[in-house]
């Protein structure tokens, strides 16, 4: 069978639409029930898969943000109590970022809402068949560009260094 450069086309534009929509989906739910979005969620994530504090210069390599992105991020995370920046003892120029008590109970909600979300948007959808196909389809696409290692370690909360 000869799959037509339309298919390829309609199958990658299917796949841009579809990751933009749920992604659009999960974000509107944590803005409405949290009060922030995925960029906050993997933050708070990044510092709780690390026993609650990382240097800034540490956390910005595991989000992927500008360092002015991250202080603004820091910033509101810090003013709503989520998270809460302090020196380094064993060195003076160094700041860490610091998950608080009420940060981790954002985050564990965070994590009921992904879960509850992932269930509606995928496994109340697709059967498991369609499901399995479909995570395999994603991580061959994510191995063939070598970036399906780094995946792993980002979902489990390390760095891709």
């Amino acid at each position: 069978m000869t799959i037509s450069r339309q298919d390829w086309m309609q199958t990658w534009v299917s796949l841009i639409h579809a990751a933009t929509h749920l992604r659009a989906g999960l974000e509107k739910r944590f803005r409405e029930e949290l009060s922030f979005g995925l960029s906050e969620q993997d933050l708070l994530k990044q510092l709780y898969v690390n026993h609650g504090e990382l240097t800034l210069t540490e956390l910005s390599r595991r989000i992927y943000f500008s360092k002015a992105g991250l202080t603004k991020m820091l910033d509101r995370l810090e003013a709503s109590g989520f998270v809460k920046r302090e020196p380094v003892p064993q060195d003076r120029r160094a700041v860490r970022a610091r998950l608080t008590a009420k940060g981790e109970a954002a985050f564990a909600k965070s994590r009921s809402i992904l879960g509850d979300y992932v269930q509606s948007a995928l496994r109340d959808r697709l059967n498991d068949t369609e499901l399995l196909a479909l995570k395999d389809s994603l991580e061959t696409l994510l191995t063939a560009h070598g970036v399906w290692d780094g995946q792993q370690r980002h979902l489990r909360g390390g760095s891709d260094d």
